[in-house]
């Protein structure tokens, strides 16, 4: 084993230091040019994990659900999130596909389309108090996390969901308490189970509610939805539920302030989309590629797979990371420069294959929506200090940033 094999081997992906600093990027390079297919033992009891870091290898593997299974949980720990229950993320075909063909069809781009006018309504209130906040604050900026990255995918959820406006801050909280693996949000199982019990008690009413009375909104599509002619249990519908309420909420999130980092990192960037606003559309490819607020989806192996010399055996967990494959110096040039014309630019953050995100058209809007809005109102987003990062690895994210919204100059 080389010297530098040797460095690479001893990377432990469970140690939060390097996510809290920003410098696991530094870790992946490593891995993907000396350890490709990378063994990690876990010291919470776990069984340990392989790790995929490279762009060809996490792309194959997600598109192979043959060999590499979802259903015992996407996240490290077996199914976390969603405690006893499965999630969309955690199915396997052929019960995937069909519960999935219920929702799909509520959120593709067209139907995003129709949704266009609440979405720009929701930016349009949350950019002015955001703009008014940072007034009082006199050039302290604001806490932009909060005020804008986590307040938008919520309000614009809610309204397809069909969920009250005043409920929102409190699925909200729920939502961090059941999803994100930071001690702020939560520090103990206990109340991560009464997270989700909130959260399922919740919907649970709402699609009684909407079985009596049905609207125009995503939750009556799934109450009123059938497989094979029967309509969704209460365990299928919680499914949809637990991924609306984590990919919905935390991805757009953690989009929109690690964009504003980009922007501010690569200030010749920001002066670029100030001054040719076109290249918004491109712009926001290469911020889901930056970013990758969805760090890794793990799977677990079904057989025996032989991969860069090495073996995985049956019943091994196995990491597809995004975030490292987006930074692929075999993929991408400069992979860790933010360029927002990037071409080509076939990211993996919505992941690959019959699992690829359902809300990827969603997410397009509301980020491409919001970027346009502060560009039309001729807003500059500096960072006035560095951010508080999420202690997490699954998500990529930032917990505060405080920004300035000045005028351009």
């Amino acid at each position: 084993m080389t010297a530098d094999a040797e460095v690479a081997d001893q990377i432990d992906l469970t140690d939060m230091r390097p996510y809290l600093a920003g410098r696991q990027h530094e870790l992946f390079r490593e891995l993907r040019a000396h350890d490709p297919l990378h063994w990690n033992d876990e010291h919470d009891g776990g069984r340990g994990f392989w790790s995929l870091t490279r762009y060809a290898d996490v792309r194959a593997a997600a598109l192979d659900h043959v060999r590499l299974s979802s259903a015992e949980g996407t996240q490290l720990a077996e199914r976390r999130v969603e405690g006893k229950l499965h999630s969309l993320h955690n199915m396997d075909e052929p019960r995937h596909g069909r519960l999935r063909r219920v929702g799909i069809g509520y959120l593709r781009a067209v139907k995003i389309k129709e949704w266009q006018a609440a979405i720009d309504e929701a930016i349009t209130r949350i950019v002015d108090d955001a703009v008014a906040a940072d007034e009082q604050a006199a050039g302290a900026g604001i806490e932009f996390v909060h005020a804008v990255s986590a307040r938008l995918p919520i309000e614009v959820l809610a309204r397809i969901l069909g969920v009250p406006s005043q409920d929102c801050p409190q699925l909200a909280e729920w939502s961090n308490q059941a999803h994100i693996q930071d001690p702020e949000y939560v520090t103990d199982e206990a109340t991560r189970e009464t997270a989700r019990e909130n959260l399922f008690g919740y919907f649970r009413d709402l699609s009684d509610a909407r079985r009596a009375e049905p609207r125009d909104d995503l939750v009556s599509v799934l109450v009123h939805g059938r497989i094979d002619g029967e309509p969704l249990t209460w365990e299928e519908l919680a499914a949809y539920y637990i991924v609306l309420m984590a990919a919905g909420n935390e991805t757009t999130r953690h989009l929109i302030s690690g964009a504003v980092l980009g922007l501010n990192e690569f200030p010749g960037e920001r002066q670029r989309l100030r001054a040719d606003p076109g290249l918004l559309t491109a712009g926001v490819e290469e911020m889901m590629r930056w970013v990758t607020p969805v760090a890794f989806m793990r799977r677990t192996a079904l057989e025996r797979i032989v991969l860069h010399g090495r073996v995985i055996e049956p019943g091994q967990k196995v990491v597809l990371w995004f975030g490292s494959a987006n930074r692929d110096e075999g993929m991408f040039a400069d992979p860790d420069r933010f360029v927002l014309d990037r071409a080509p630019n076939e990211h993996l953050t919505f992941g690959w294959g019959v699992h690829f995100c359902m809300g990827a058209h969603l997410a397009r809007a509301e980020a491409r929506s919001l970027f346009a809005e502060i560009l039309r109102r001729g807003l500059d987003l500096r960072l006035v200090r560095e951010p508080d990062r999420l202690e997490a690895s699954m998500f990529n994210g930032v917990k505060r940033m405080q920004v300035a919204l000045r005028p351009a100059t």
